[in-house]
């Protein structure tokens, strides 16, 4: 099989918690900060942080597939995310809260659209600190990274499809 292609959608009911797509919508819209809760709960914002979402992750998982499927046969991997999470330093804080991701990831042949190979609801999920003391280490830590917690996550799902994968096929 040879990869020609990454997509990434997202499930009607995909729930996501990302304060930077959020801030990046209302910076591009110069929506004032008394504003932001009101004005980026719209299908419009929604929409906005999802597109960014989906560059980064298909970004990262095409990294992390780069140079591991090289046949004759080209396949697509289309991702359909279903749960995308960061959760805040204040919600870590006052009642716990992670990092992570599910995604149905599915191999399909790029000619025809028959599917290939599934693996629905492929979850990943970075442990962080929690409570007052867990967090502000989590914030040393991420502070000191060279990857952001949203890498992080989709480095973790593009290798876990990776090593799944290859396993699957060999």
């Amino acid at each position: 099989m040879k990869l020609t292609d990454v997509s990434v959608s997202f499930a009607p009911d995909a729930y996501i918690q990302w304060e930077d797509g959020i801030l990046a919508y209302a910076t591009a819209k110069a929506i004032p900060d008394d504003q932001i809760a009101t004005a980026t709960n719209t299908p419009e914002a929604k929409a906005y942080a999802q597109n960014l979402l989906a560059s980064r992750i298909k970004g990262g998982v095409e990294k992390a597939m780069a140079g591991q499927l090289n046949g004759s046969r080209p396949v697509r991997l289309n991702i359909v995310v279903r749960s995308f999470t960061i959760s805040p330093a204040i919600q870590r804080i006052v009642v716990g809260g992670g990092h992570g991701m599910v995604a149905d990831a599915n191999l399909v042949d790029a000619r025809t659209g028959a599917n290939v190979m599934s693996h629905p609801k492929l979850a990943v999920v970075l442990v962080v600190g929690q409570g007052v003391l867990g967090t502000a280490v989590q914030a040393a830590i991420d502070s000191a990274s060279k990857e952001t917690t949203l890498d992080k996550i989709v480095d973790r799902y593009g290798g876990n499809y990776r090593d799944w994968l290859l396993r699957k096929t060999s």
